[in-house]
């Protein structure tokens, strides 16, 4: 954290850049692109920049929740820095790269370091039969379901930083090492959360804010071949003092709309790029409930509550997200697309610079522990203030 905080008072950029000169002087994953952004549809987004990552790796990690305590969380899909571990800090994704390096699962490599994580989606294993298949020990199975993501001409924009108060000139770069969590790995059907945070809908439903607000707090029944979706949403006002805080979400919060006007409040003045996940995941015959062609009986691993017909999954959709971005690149990003009320799609920046691709991480699939929540968590997990303390007493 020392090293960001001096280059920040001394006007150093990063990944071996000086201030100001990163699209003059060209960089590999600067790619130059005719095609010029349109304009926001009226009642969409005030201004936008989409982007596509690649799956990363898996892992029972959680750098921010679980610091330095490896295996201690849920099953972990990891998109973005390639080395994101139990042990991953701020300073990591600034370290020097040689031209080239591999440093990202997502469109702009070495300028966007950024580490996105999310619990596993899972989906029960059947035999040819309809039976529920057991693992070794003798519990139901459980299969990874892999979102839809990466560069070919499926991929779904899975990244999106968009402006979420009014005034978009008010709109500030995000200090690199800002970390933050958004939804409630927590929540349960007695406490679910608002679909302005976290929601599910089925790709059929063409669900949107603006005509059609069909979204769920948990997972739907959505069939085959239909996309099962959510949208996460993390809070863009910052408190303009903590790159972080003991619950990963007090230094930051949601705007808040007063007189008609949307706009950060005063405890938390400074409006950000909007961070926001969108992920699609496709439903085949191969993970589906046979006896209903759905996604019925599918969960997160971080649901820590037994998934039933009368509490179905996903009621804990969360997320994390730690910024390495190059400080030009992000403050380009801001000028040319969402303040320039743009709809920036596939990495391009608007100033005639579109972000190189994704590249595939090891992608390792891990055995379902616990459905999910891994050794250091159950199902009969204590919640206080909440917050999340286990048995074995990490918090």
């Amino acid at each position: 954290m020392l090293r960001i905080m001096v280059a920040l008072l001394t006007g150093m950029s990063f990944s071996g850049a000086h201030a100001g000169d990163l699209f003059s002087s060209g960089h590999p994953d600067l790619i130059a692109t005719s095609q010029q952004p349109s304009p926001v549809a009226p009642n969409s987004w005030r201004g936008i920049l989409r982007i596509n990552c690649d799956f990363s790796h898996a892992a029972y990690d959680d750098p921010l929740v679980f610091n330095g305590h490896p295996g201690a969380a849920h099953y972990h899909q990891f998109y973005g820095f390639l080395a994101t571990d139990a042990f991953t800090e701020a300073d990591d994704f600034y370290l020097p790269l040689g031209p080239g390096e591999r440093a990202s699962s997502c469109q702009g490599n070495q300028l966007n370091q950024s580490a996105y994580w999310v619990p596993a989606l899972l989906a029960p294993l059947y035999d040819e039969s309809g039976q529920r298949l057991l693992d070794g020990d003798g519990n139901p199975a459980w299969q990874v379901v892999n979102a839809v993501v990466g560069n070919d001409d499926v991929a779904h924009e899975v990244f999106y930083y968009s402006a979420a108060v009014d005034n978009l000139a008010s709109i500030q770069a995000p200090p690199p090492g800002l970390s933050i969590i958004a939804g409630r790995a927590t929540a349960n059907i007695d406490s679910a959360q608002a679909s302005t945070v976290a929601r599910w809908h089925c790709q059929s439903w063409n669900a949107s804010d603006a005509s059609n607000p069909d979204f769920r707090a948990f997972i739907p029944e959505c069939q085959v071949p239909d996309r099962l979706r959510f949208d996460l949403f993390f809070p863009s006002c910052w408190n303009g003092v903590d790159l972080d805080s003991p619950d990963h979400q007090s230094h930051m919060a949601y705007p808040e709309t007063v007189a008609g006007v949307t706009r950060c409040p005063a405890s938390h003045p400074v409006a950000l790029p909007r961070v926001t996940y969108h992920y699609a995941f496709p439903v085949r015959p191969e993970n589906v409930d046979p006896a209903s062609n759905s996604t019925r009986g599918w969960r997160l691993a971080s649901d820590a509550y037994t998934v039933s017909s009368t509490e179905p999954g996903g009621y804990s959709l969360h997320g994390d997200w730690m910024n390495g971005w190059h400080v030009e690149v992000m403050q380009a990003l801001i000028d040319n697309c969402i303040k320039a009320a743009l709809d920036c799609h596939d990495g391009n920046l608007a100033n005639g610079f579109r972000l190189s691709g994704t590249a595939a991480g090891v992608q390792n699939v891990l055995p379902v522990i616990n459905q999910g929540l891994g050794s250091g968590h159950s199902l009969d997990t204590v919640f206080h203030d909440g917050m999340e303390a286990t048995a074995h007493g990490h918090h």
